[in-house]
């Protein structure tokens, strides 16, 4: 008897338990060109790895982690809030921010809220907008470039920052959503 009543409430309590706890499809960013890096370009929680993250420094442009067969938590993003215009790392409950809706706005990490510095659209053509100012991409430096430490082959990292959208600049500029 102690067991069924320990079952049904447990049943109750799963039942009770909102689908999209069970739901969250975790994705990457990455962008289209790989450029220089063979496993590609994915945005990034700067200056750590996984759960180790610090949310203080924003966000890169890094090597993408699915060559080692997993998301990292550093670099997965909730598909389901992409797809509503916010960009939300679920592990650290943060979203994407611009510091603002200017060109050579960099891109940090904020409490998700519903503002224009939040707000982005991954558009068809691959461009990922401001949604304020679609003329601005999301856009990883063609000039800064640094290599990291203690991965074979090394890691590499860019800045990001919100540039005008530009046909020369379409390689550092067309993402793509990337799941395993």
């Amino acid at each position: 008897m102690k067991t069924l009543l320990h079952a049904i409430l447990t049943g109750l309590i799963v039942v009770a338990t909102p689908l999209s706890v069970f739901a969250t499809e975790l994705v990457e960013v990455r962008l289209v060109d790989d450029i220089d890096e063979s496993r590609g370009y994915c945005l990034d929680i700067a200056g750590g790895r996984g759960t180790d993250a610090p949310l203080d420094k924003g966000l890169q442009a890094h090597t993408c982690y699915d060559y080692s067969g997993s998301l990292l938590e550093d670099q997965s993003f909730d598909l389901a809030l992409i797809e509503q215009g916010q960009f939300k790392i679920p592990y650290f409950d943060v979203c994407m921010t611009a510091s603002s809706i200017e060109s050579d706005a960099s891109i940090g990490l904020a409490k998700c809220e519903d503002m224009d510095t939040q707000s982005f659209v991954l558009e068809t053509n691959g461009n990922l907008v401001a949604k304020a100012n679609p003329q601005l991409c999301m856009t990883v430096s063609s000039t800064e470039k640094k290599e990291g430490r203690g991965a074979t082959p090394v890691h590499v990292m860019r800045p990001l920052s919100l540039q005008l959208c530009s046909d020369d600049l379409k390689a550092y500029q067309e993402w793509s959503i990337y799941s395993l």
